[in-house]
């Protein structure tokens, strides 16, 4: 009894009691709904590359929205207004009047909600991008730079690549700089790495990079060894089997008899000459008359 009146007494000099637990129950349940409805993410688009002149990319998702941006190595992201809040998939860049080298970015917007923006990469060779190929070879792989770049020309060695690593599915990171082509080490067998490659320009990302190309590390060279070794005996075999044959047919007179064509002596070369024998006589040479040179004394004697 004396509980309820102290119920009661709290009551009237707290009327709003009941009100205040009634608001804080929706605002604990605000704040545990909230993240729940933002892990509702937007998809972030796929595929953007850019060649000369175009930006084309795909999206998972088709109630959503996309905004371009460019960046170039002086200034921040900036959107393209023709590009801006559109549900097309490709933006023309032809009407841009930029510099070539700005690398492009992609941002997918559902209900207001941004989704993580891709940049743009090229799979054409564009004219502000690498270009490159991959070797693989057990525990190893070797990126072939092109040096034949116009960026070349105007700025020599400031201009270097940045080469980005990673396995097939995973983020690619630890970029290493190179002015030339680059053998990479240490890889596992048998896993797929994926590279891309990207210019320097004063140690900033300069141009879009190229698209990201893979390669499966083959295993150990046991396979190649053993085709090496099989192409050397197989040589070795024939050039033997030649230097027997040689010996065989040309250094043994009985095989270079049988080897010799039939041949018979005419008969007219066996019967004795006709008519009367005549005795060789040897001939000699009439002997030559010389005219006889008489001496000739000098005018002035020597030493005069």
């Amino acid at each position: 009894m004396e509980m309820l009146v102290n119920m009661d007494l709290w009551r009237r000099f707290c009327p709003s009691t009941d009100s205040f637990h009634s608001n804080f129950f929706i605002l604990v349940l605000f704040y545990v709904v909230r993240p729940t409805a933002g892990a509702i993410k937007t998809p972030s688009p796929i595929d953007v590359v850019i060649d000369q002149s175009r930006l084309n990319w795909n999206s998972t998702a088709s109630d959503v929205t996309f905004t371009v941006e460019f960046k170039n190595i002086e200034f921040d992201w900036m959107p393209i207004e023709m590009c801006r809040k559109t549900r097309s998939t490709s933006c023309d860049l032809s009407l841009e009047e930029r510099d070539s080298c700005i690398r492009h970015r992609v941002t997918a917007w559902r209900n207001g909600v941004e989704s993580e923006p891709v940049e743009a990469c090229s799979r054409d060779g564009h004219e502000c991008s690498p270009n490159f190929t991959l070797t693989a070879a057990p525990e190893s792989l070797t990126v072939n730079l092109k040096r034949n770049h116009n960026l070349h020309e105007d700025h020599a060695d400031i201009m270097k690549y940045s080469i980005k690593l990673g396995k097939k599915g995973e983020q690619l990171e630890n970029p290493r700089v190179t002015l030339s082509s680059e053998l990479i080490d240490g890889l596992e067998v048998g896993e797929t790495y994926c590279v891309t490659v990207q210019f320097l320009l004063h140690w900033k990302e300069y141009g879009p990079a190229s698209c990201m190309q893979c390669e499966t590390i083959p295993s150990s060279s046991g396979s190649k060894q053993t085709q090496i070794i099989v192409i050397c005996f197989v040589v070795l075999a024939i050039a033997l089997l030649v230097v027997f044959a040689y010996v065989r047919l040309f250094r043994f007179k009985k095989i270079k008899e049988i080897l010799q064509p039939p041949y018979t002596i005419p008969t007219t070369l066996k019967k004795p000459l006709s008519g009367n024998n005549y005795s060789v006589v040897a001939m000699s040479l009439p002997e030559e008359h010389c005219d006889v040179v008489s001496g000739l004394t000098p005018i002035h004697p020597r030493g005069v």
